[in-house]
């Protein structure tokens, strides 16, 4: 089972470890991650190197460490620093409501983008009800780039995020803080292979749900009582494997190859 919206770090004033993470997770039964530092914020770059390294030590081929890339990181080339780290980076991550600088400078989001040592990850891109993270504003991004894979974090607002999904194939959704009759839009129009399970845990500790791995439960629980059987298997396992099947080393591949291919699996 893959929670594919986990953090680790600083958030306000509260250290999540990556150990106490771990165990919420595991306890939840989630088995593999997809896993960025909110202590990237405070840019506190060795910090994120240190929690990615245990984490990679911990769960081997079963992280999948994604670089959260601020404005600051590029414009003082820490970026390399990162990159040379030794941290084997699966995704990217772009939050422009906590850095609106991405939205008002489109150069810094195409340093990101067309950086070769990043170019074959997909892009994880929050949502939100700021005008700087609507689902819409990233319709130029996605369509610009057929070959990148990019995740819609949170889908909202759901209409634009169910839009985007709905025209470009190369893009993904991930269930955080989504309530089910969202989820349902998705199913209902198709595209239940494109759905990711994420949780945003622990940050959920902060919005009123203290107890990350009994909330990780009621979630899973509460897709399972939802959809059929193979839907939730897909939402909660098999689509974030059709993810990484729709990139080869170098080369694109159709997401029905890739959904063909994990059949065989």
């Amino acid at each position: 089972m893959t929670d594919a919206h986990v953090h680790i770090g600083w958030f306000v004033d509260r250290y999540h470890s990556p150990d106490d993470v771990t165990v919420m997770l595991r306890n939840a039964g989630v088995d593999t991650i997809a896993v960025s530092s909110t202590s990237t914020c405070a840019e506190e770059y060795d910090l994120v190197i240190h929690e990615m390294s245990w984490l990679q030590e911990e769960w081997a081929d079963n992280c999948y460490p994604f670089l959260w890339v601020t404005p600051k990181m590029i414009e003082t080339n820490a970026i390399d620093k990162m990159l040379d780290s030794g941290v084997n980076w699966q995704g990217i991550k772009m939050h422009w409501q906590s850095h609106p600088q991405f939205f008002y400078d489109e150069s810094l989001v195409d340093r990101v983008i067309k950086d070769s040592r990043l170019s074959h990850l997909p892009v994880l891109l929050h949502t939100g009800l700021f005008p700087e993270c609507h689902a819409a504003v990233f319709d130029r991004l996605i369509r610009m780039n057929p070959d990148r894979q990019f995740i819609l974090a949170h889908g909202r607002p759901n209409d634009e995020s169910l839009a985007l999904l709905s025209k470009y194939h190369n893009t993904f959704v991930d269930t955080a803080f989504m309530e089910v009759s969202d989820i349902a839009s998705y199913v209902k129009s198709g595209l239940d292979k494109r759905i990711l399970f994420g949780s945003d845990c622990p940050i959920t500790e902060h919005f009123g749900h203290k107890d990350t791995t009994e909330y990780l439960k009621s979630r899973i629980d509460w897709l399972q009582i939802h959809f059929s059987n193979d839907i939730s298997d897909d939402v909660l396992t098999n689509n974030f494997k059709r993810l990484y099947l729709t990139k080869a080393v170098g080369e694109s591949q159709s997401y029905i190859e890739s959904a063909e291919s994990l059949e065989r699996t």
